[in-house]
C-alpha cells in the first residue's frame, strides 16, 4: 500500500476504511504467523506518514527500493510532497479518514512490537571466541537447529550515520571447524533463540539488531 493511498480514488470515509480493512487483513496473516518484516518497517512508515499530514500536510514517502526484507528506512531517505487540493467537502473527509487510520495504526504497530520485543528478548547471544576483537567490526554467527548448523559472516559498517550490520551467509559447512579452533582471530557468537518464529521474516532480522546491540554494550567502537 503506498502511502498516498489516501487520495487514491474518491476521498471518502467509508471507502478508505474499506481500503485499510484490506491492508490489516493481509498484516493478519502475518502476524498470525509470527512474522515481524516487513510489515513493522510498513506500518511504522504509514502510521508516521498520516501523522505528518495531520501535522504538516504533506504526504510522507521513500523514493528508493528496500533490497532487504528488513531494510529500515533512515530519515534521510525520507521525502515529502503536497497533499492534492481539496475541496472543503473533501477537507472533512480526510480529517475523519485520519483520525480513523491514525488509531487503527497505533493499534498494530503495538502488536506488532510486543511481537518484536518477545521474540528480540528471547534471542540469548553468546559469546564463543575472541570477545576481546570486538574492533575488528567483523565476526561470526551461528545458529544450530538440531544437526543443522548455519554460519554469517557479520560486517559493520556506518550507512548514513547510522550503524548498520550485514549479514552474508556462508554456506561452507566446513567453517564451522575454523570458527571454533585458536585459528579463528575474529569475534565468534552463538545465537539461540527460546521462541520457534519464521527465520526470514522474524529471527534473522532481530538476530542481526541482537549482535550489533550487544556487539555496542560490549564495547564504544567508532565507525568510521
Amino acid at each position: 500500500m503506498d502511502t498516498d493511498w489516501l487520495f487514491q480514488g474518491v476521498m471518502d470515509t467509508e471507502q478508505k476504511q474499506y481500503v485499510l480493512l484490506g491492508y490489516f487483513q493481509k498484516l493478519n496473516i502475518h502476524l498470525e504467523e509470527m512474522k515481524v518484516y516487513p510489515m513493522f518497517t510498513e506500518i511504522t512508515l504509514h502510521l508516521a506518514n498520516v501523522r505528518n499530514i495531520i501535522k504538516t500536510g504533506k504526504v510522507l514517502y521513500i523514493d528508493k527500493s528496500l533490497k532487504n526484507i528488513d531494510d529500515e528506512i533512515v530519515y534521510t531517505d525520507i521525502r515529502t510532497k503536497d497533499i492534492p487540493r481539496l475541496s472543503e467537502t473533501e477537507r472533512t473527509e480526510l480529517n475523519n479518514i485520519l483520525k480513523y487510520s491514525d488509531a487503527k495504526l497505533q493499534d498494530y504497530f503495538n502488536i506488532i512490537k510486543s511481537i518484536w520485543t518477545v521474540v528480540y528478548d528471547s534471542i540469548e547471544v553468546v559469546s564463543i571466541l575472541n570477545e576481546d576483537n570486538l574492533t575488528s567490526k567483523k565476526g561470526y554467527v551461528y545458529t544450530k537447529s538440531n544437526k543443522n548448523i548455519k554460519i554469517w559472516e557479520y560486517n559493520i559498517r556506518k550507512y548514513k550515520d547510522t550503524k548498520k550490520t550485514t549479514f552474508t551467509e556462508k554456506p561452507d559447512s566446513d567453517l564451522f571447524t575454523h570458527l571454533i579452533s585458536t585459528n579463528n582471530e575474529l569475534p565468534t557468537f552463538h545465537i539461540h533463540c527460546e521462541k520457534e518464529v519464521p527465520f526470514e521474516e522474524t529471527l534473522l532480522p532481530l538476530m542481526k539488531r541482537k549482535v550489533l546491540s550487544y556487539i555496542f554494550q560490549s564495547k564504544n567502537l567508532t565507525i568510521r
